[in-house]
């Protein structure tokens, strides 16, 4: 018994049974016996529960058998190994297959060369489809159609050109599901060696010493291959391309804005440069679904929305306030309401229109999650008033500390105030969706969606001037909230659902009636 909890010593009976390795384990070669008390690398995976260890194929090939090549094809891409390779096939833009498909593994299958025939096996976290049944592990031995990731999945072709002198029966054999063996062992083979331990030397005709003139020219070629890198699809990736621009922006930035007399510019940049990806987080964060084409609309409008109410409403009615230094609590809750209202309506007034004229309900995760695009949209508008001063004040500065101050400053106006925004739109999009989706308390929603986060600012606008603990207290206060909306957003929903306190009639909006029928309740 070894540390997995298996027996590895060869079948009592029977003979042409084989060593059938977990998914994870390398394949030993063919015909391989553990010797008496071998056990396999504690660092190999865990084999499935009830795995057979053992199985008897319809009809095995020699060890020394001469393996054909295999050809694969996915998406409208092929692919051709031979024996002693290995074919990946995944998500990942590091495999010789790559699928684009979200619910396909990272590192979803290998083809690979043992036992005198193709075997493909399933070594992600996704499964594999073959004629509708899941499997793990199967051998090539006719022309394959598998099915990744789930039943409406993209379908991997693979087939064996020519196959070993002996040939298998025809047909798929099921690796993961044949029964133990019941007949005489054969011979003991070599030891069990991981693939790296089989690979071959170099043909003896290649040259040691080969690393000059074309030799050094086809070195470099492999070791750079740049031609290569510059067709291979995966540049077209978002995620690639959003490395080089943000490795690249602030050294553009640099470049553009060095001799810019606008002081502004600068947290305008950089605030545009940070808000994508806070938006990110949110939406990892949040989950809302699929951001297709009606969500990118809305989240525009939404954008455009907020820029112009701020410049026509926002901006005016603070002014009104004629605010300076520290702020009474009042005046921070007019400021508030003021601001909260400006992220919360764009959101409020989309999902009506959509209920409207699209009868469609938005859902509250993507209500809250439109509520943050509002917020890190005002965040990024409201810092272009405050990071002007904190450059001179970086400027002015006569002791260290008050450049420190005012570096810190400008460094919290670019890269949180968005983020401050964001969570409070996002809480007040929350109540938003809810009160989009159930219209008896839709006032009392909405109300109470608007005043919470309101104020929340309010105190933190109060605060600001005489302790930043406080400030700090308020910003953990509002996390808390916005943070357990996200986790828990669908539980209430499901407990509002089911009580009939919030079922009904809207108060602001009829009852859309339903396609040929009366109105709905």
């Amino acid at each position: 018994m070894d540390t997995f909890g298996a027996v590895f010593g060869p079948p009592s009976d029977g003979a042409g049974a084989v060593f059938n390795p977990p998914p994870g384990w390398p394949v030993p070669p063919a015909g391989w016996l553990p010797p008496p008390g071998w056990q396999p690398d504690p660092s190999w995976p865990q084999p499935p529960a009830g795995w057979n260890f053992w199985v008897t194929p319809a009809a095995p090939a020699p060890a020394d058998a001469a393996g054909g090549e295999a050809r694969l094809s996915l998406g409208g891409k092929e692919f051709a190994v031979r024996p002693g390779q290995t074919a990946r096939i995944g998500r990942s833009p590091d495999n010789d297959l790559v699928t684009d498909v979200p619910f396909v593994s990272r590192q979803h299958g290998v083809l690979r060369w043992g036992a005198g025939r193709w075997v493909f096996e399933n070594v992600g976290s996704s499964s594999t489809l073959l004629n509708g049944e899941q499997v793990t592990r199967v051998s090539v031995d006719q022309p394959l159609d598998l099915v990744l990731g789930s039943a409406d999945g993209p379908v991997l072709h693979v087939e064996a050109l020519a196959a070993p002198a002996a040939a298998p029966q025809a047909g798929a054999t099921r690796l993961d599901a044949s029964p133990p063996p019941s007949a005489a062992a054969p011979a003991q083979a070599a030891a069990f060696q991981p693939a790296w331990a089989n690979w071959e030397a170099p043909p003896p005709n290649t040259p040691a010493s080969g690393l000059t003139g074309d030799g050094l020219a086809t070195a470099l070629r492999i070791l750079f291959p740049i031609q290569s890198w510059l067709h291979d699809s995966g540049w077209r990736q978002g995620l690639r391309l959003l490395v080089i621009a943000y490795a690249l922006l602030p050294l553009i930035f640099l470049a553009l804005l060095s001799n810019s007399s606008d002081l502004s510019s600068p947290g305008w940049a950089y605030s545009l440069y940070v808000a994508p990806l806070w938006g990110m987080g949110f939406w990892m964060l949040i989950r809302p679904g699929r951001v297709g084409k009606q969500e990118a609309v809305l989240a525009a409008g939404i954008v455009v929305w907020t820029l112009a109410w701020i410049n026509l409403v926002t901006i005016n009615v603070n002014d009104s306030l004629n605010l300076s230094g520290s702020i009474a609590f009042v005046p921070a809750l007019v400021v508030g309401f003021n601001e909260e209202i400006t992220k919360a309506l764009p959101v409020l007034l989309a999902g009506l229109l959509l209920l409207k004229y699209r009868s469609v309900k938005l859902d509250v995760r993507m209500a809250m999650f439109l509520g943050t695009i509002a917020g890190l949209t005002f965040g990024v508008a409201e810092q272009a008033f405050y990071t002007k001063n904190d450059i001179i004040g970086i400027n002015q500065a006569q002791f260290a500390n008050d450049a420190i101050t005012a570096v810190l400053a400008f460094a919290e106006r670019i890269f949180v105030d968005g983020f401050q925004h964001a969570v409070w739109a996002g809480i007040a999009g929350f109540f938003i969706g809810m009160a989009l989706n159930y219209r008896r308390r839709r006032i009392q929603l909405i109300t109470l969606g608007v005043a919470v986060p309101a104020i929340l600012h309010a105190l933190n606008d109060l605060f600001a001037g005489s302790s930043i603990w406080l400030v700090i207290l308020v910003q953990a206060a509002s996390l808390l909230l916005f943070l357990g909306y996200t986790m828990s957003a669908a539980a209430i929903e499901q407990r509002v659902r089911e009580t009939p306190l919030f079922r009904g009639q809207s108060m602001i909006m009829p009852v859309i009636p339903g396609p040929g029928g009366p109105p709905q309740s």
